[in-house]
């Protein structure tokens, strides 16, 4: 027994070794009027590996049919199709969605998404079941969690919001599992595919979290659980202006990125701010907060990013308590009580308000009475 764990574990290495190195590149192209990026991997060790992950991701991700699209839409001045994409390595793990908008399937324009989750060690393409300990009871309780967490979320104008079954589509992340839908099953105000992002800690009983398998891998455990590492890692995100796999950075411009994610309801003002909740998997429970001094905010910048769902290194909300992270992150820089009409105010939960300054930013940590995490605000 002893011999064959000392032949796995040298094989372990090996396979670690060849996706050492690895990184993502961006192809682009444009014909027409008509634009296509997408990822491709390089910088692994071995190169006939290489060669096998990107011939699976871009058959995957159906490349060579949107490039026969696009070549021929070249004549026609009046359709065409827009191709970007999202996601990256995680550690030795691939995974990314493009989100492809336009004249995909004539006569009328459309949205769709089509993805690619794979093993950097071998080239295999990662199963669903793979990231859990049953994949039966994760699907069954995934499902449960859509019908009793997020239903009540979908706002009762849109023209499809079929959330179960499960789609086949999803997408790897550090925080979480996006679901990808089809556009006929699921869509957005904005008539886009719709998606829901699941934070691993929400799905935790069913998370296949062992320290070799591929949510391990790609970073779910480090981010779900409080460490001495999470200090670290904590004041790292502070310091930078941003958050764990939300794209918005602190002194973003407001107008850009309510141009390029929409919307999904009117901004909310608060005490001295305006909330804006946007639409996209990413930005579920996550609001980007700016100034109130105008109606318009064309010239507004990003003043905080704040999140009312998911996890930042260990600090998980719904079940990270305060003496928790005072033991690690130490007594904050200040504090604020919120009674119910400072809550209101603030559109948070009465309670209190622990306050971290790394660097330029300001980290703070919102809490209810039950003394559990509520919220996670960066700030300038």
């Amino acid at each position: 027994m002893k011999k064959l764990l000392m032949i796995l574990a040298a094989l372990c290495l090996v396979s670690c070794s060849l996706a050492e190195g690895a990184v993502t590149e961006e192809k682009a192209l444009e014909l027409g009027s008509s634009r296509m990026r997408f990822p491709a991997v390089s910088g692994m060790a071995d190169a006939e590996l290489q060669e096998e992950v990107n011939r699976r991701i871009r058959e995957d991700l159906h490349v060579q049919e949107y490039l026969d699209r696009m070549t021929s839409l070249i004549s026609d001045s009046r359709r065409s199709i827009t191709v970007e994409w999202t996601g990256g390595i995680a550690g030795d793990v691939f995974s990314a969605a493009l989100d492809v908008t336009g004249a995909v399937n004539p006569p009328r324009n459309t949205h769709l998404w089509t993805w690619s989750s794979v093993d950097l060690r071998d080239g295999h393409e990662i199963a669903f079941g793979e990231l859990f300990t049953d994949e039966a009871a994760a699907r069954e309780g995934i499902e449960a969690y859509l019908e009793e967490q997020v239903a009540g979320e979908l706002s009762p104008h849109l023209g499809n919001s079929e959330l179960t079954p499960l789609p086949e589509g999803f997408l790897l992340e550090s925080t979480g599992l996006t679901l990808l839908y089809d556009v006929n099953r699921l869509s957005t105000l904005s008539d886009r595919a719709g998606a829901v992002k699941i934070p691993w800690n929400e799905i935790r009983e069913y998370t296949d979290l062992r320290e070799d398998g591929i949510l391990s891998r790609v970073g779910a455990g480090k981010m779900t659980a409080l460490t001495e590492e999470s200090r670290d890692r904590i004041r790292e995100a502070a310091e930078s202006g941003q958050l764990p796999d939300i794209p918005v950075k602190l002194g973003d411009s407001v107008k850009e990125w309510t141009d390029r994610a929409h919307l999904l309801n009117d901004p909310d003002e608060y005490a001295g701010g305006r909330m804006f909740a946007l639409e996209g998997a990413r930005f579920r429970n996550v609001y980007i907060l700016s100034d109130a001094v105008s109606r318009s905010w064309d010239e507004s910048r990003v003043q905080g990013i704040r999140m009312d769902r998911g996890c930042v290194w260990g600090l998980c909300i719904g079940e990270t308590a305060a003496e928790e992270w005072h033991l690690l992150l130490g007594e904050p820089d200040s504090t604020a009580e919120f009674d119910t009409e400072a809550a209101e105010h603030y559109r948070t939960v009465p309670g209190t308000c622990d306050y971290y300054q790394f660097g330029e930013y300001r980290l703070q940590l919102q809490y209810g009475e039950d003394g559990i995490l509520a919220g996670i605000t960066l700030a300038e």
